[in-house]
Parts: C-alpha cells; structure tokens; sequence
C-alpha cells in the first residue's frame, strides 16, 4: 500500500473488475477522462487488467479513501529505467469525491513512490486542454506544461490538443518539502 494524507493507493484485485467497468461505462467520468462512448463488457475489463499486470514496466493501483473506500485508479506506465522516467494516469471514478483534493494526493502519493522509492528523475502526463481542474490538480504537484499537441484526440465529435505536463524529481521534493 502507498499511503497518502487523505487516500492510500493499493493493488487491483480482481474483485475490482466490477468497480473498474462501472467506472468505464460511466458517460459523466469518461468525457472527464477523455473517453467519451466507451463501453466495456466486464469480460473485456478482465482481460485488460490481466494484460495491464503481466507487463513489467507499468503497475495500477486503486485509490481509496482513509476509510477504504474505493473511489478511482491510478497508474504508472512505460517505466524507462535508462532514461529514470514513467507516464502516469489517474481517473476518479466517484463524481462526489471530484474537486475534493483526492486526486491531488493520490497524485502526490504515487509520485513520491517514483521519486523516491523508485528514484525516477522525470514522470509526464497528457490531459485535455479543456480539462482545465486537472491541470490545476497536477500543477500542485509540480507538474508543468511542456508543450501542446494540436489535434491530440478525437473528443466528443472535434479535434481537441491535448497538454503536456512533466515534472521533474528536484521540482517534486522541493514543492513536497521531502528529502529526496
């Protein structure tokens, strides 16, 4: 488990299966996610998970209040330990628990494991640029945009750009006040 201040990250059982399909198949979460239309048998869910597991260079957790209860997924993935760098992801899958600082420190809690228990030196993201709470989510801590990418994703029946956010472990200690 991984802790945080208001939520811990821990492994995906496959007694999540259910919980991860509901959360893919929820129209409201997924146009926040960037998928909107998405729909997923549970079998397909399964079989995702699986695969998402048995790869050496990603891991997903699922996030979970301090009261156990589970309220989204986050991940990291194409861990490059040459170049001491992962992508990460993160979708909240309770809508109540949006705009809550949840995902901030769920955030917070898996770059801290990167940084500093995996010592990575860099960790970046892509979000929609009309996902404008994410960013400012991810910009507390320590992510910046890198750059734009025009025409990123087929959004909602229009192009959108999507935008590039990184941060860098010297960035991330400082702004968390942690030894690194």
């Amino acid at each position: 488990m991984i802790p945080g201040t208001r939520v811990n990250l821990r492994a995906v059982e496959a007694a999540d299966y259910p919980l991860l399909a509901r959360w893919l198949n929820d129209p409201e979460v997924m146009i926040h996610w960037g998928r909107p239309g998405t729909t997923l048998s549970l079998e397909e869910v399964e079989r995702s998970e699986r695969a998402d597991a048995a790869r050496s260079n990603s891991r997903k957790y699922i996030i979970e209040t301090g009261d156990g209860i589970p309220i989204g997924q986050i991940d990291y993935y194409d861990l490059d330990w040459q170049n001491r760098s992962a992508w990460v992801s993160i979708m909240i899958g309770e809508p109540e628990y949006w705009s809550g600082g949840y995902g901030t420190d769920a955030m917070g809690a898996l770059l801290g494991y990167l940084f500093l228990q995996l010592d990575l030196h860099r960790v970046a993201l892509t979000a929609h640029e009309s996902n404008v709470r994410a960013q400012r989510s991810y910009a507390k801590n320590g992510f910046v945009v890198e750059g734009t990418l025009r025409d990123w994703a087929y959004f909602d029946g229009r192009w959108v750009s999507g935008v590039l956010m990184g941060v860098l472990k010297d960035d991330f200690v400082r702004l968390a006040g942690t030894a690194g």
